[in-house]
């Protein structure tokens, strides 16, 4: 959990709302001002409307399972906003983004609560909002930096794509049975 807590700061962080003004042009949707304000509320209320689901329905329990599967879905919907020359669409994939976002982050945090050892609980839930939190400063290089080199549309869709990348990496990793530990000869 602490790894894609990392994972989604420090590739997507909070770049996607200082590049929405150049979406916001390039998607053409008349005043590059009401695009960009509808932009971010789009993204906004999917954040609302996830916190919503999540806590009024229950559906999605508080599981690792879980976790990846939000975390990929934000890492999908931000690579196919990032391509997107459509605006509705991009709302929408924002709207899809702002409640993966969410559930990614809170699920992670639940799970990392739920599964830290008693006597460790605090230390890992620190070392969590340390990754989660932390390494946005990575997105201003992933999205920022290397979209004045190649573009934000490029810049965002790889980090989105590196993301994803990294989600199943982690859920290969944990899906992987442990090692039993050698024991030395009696």
């Amino acid at each position: 959990m602490i790894v894609l807590g990392g994972l989604g700061s420090f590739f997507i962080g909070a770049s996607m709302q200082a590049a929405m003004p150049i979406f916001a042009q390039d998607l053409g949707a008349g005043s590059a001002g009401t695009a960009y304000g509808i932009l971010l509320f789009a993204n906004g209320a999917g954040g609302v409307l996830g916190g919503l689901l999540l806590e009024a329905t229950g559906w999605i329990p508080p599981t690792v399972g879980a976790a990846i599967a939000s975390t990929l879905a934000y890492g999908v919907s931000t690579l196919f906003f990032a391509m997107s020359g459509n605006y509705v669409l991009s709302v929408s994939l924002l709207v899809v983004g702002g409640v993966a976002s969410l559930a990614s982050m809170s699920i992670g945090q639940t799970v990392v609560q739920l599964l830290a050892p008693p006597a460790e609980r605090g230390r890992v839930i620190g070392v969590y909002g340390v990754s989660a939190s932390g390494l946005r400063f990575g997105s201003g290089i992933t999205v920022g930096l290397f979209g004045a080199v190649v573009g934000v549309h490029w810049s965002l869709g790889l980090s989105a794509a590196a993301l994803c990348v990294g989600t199943i990496v982690a859920a290969l990793v944990l899906r992987r049975p442990a090692r039993a530990t050698a024991r030395p000869p009696a």
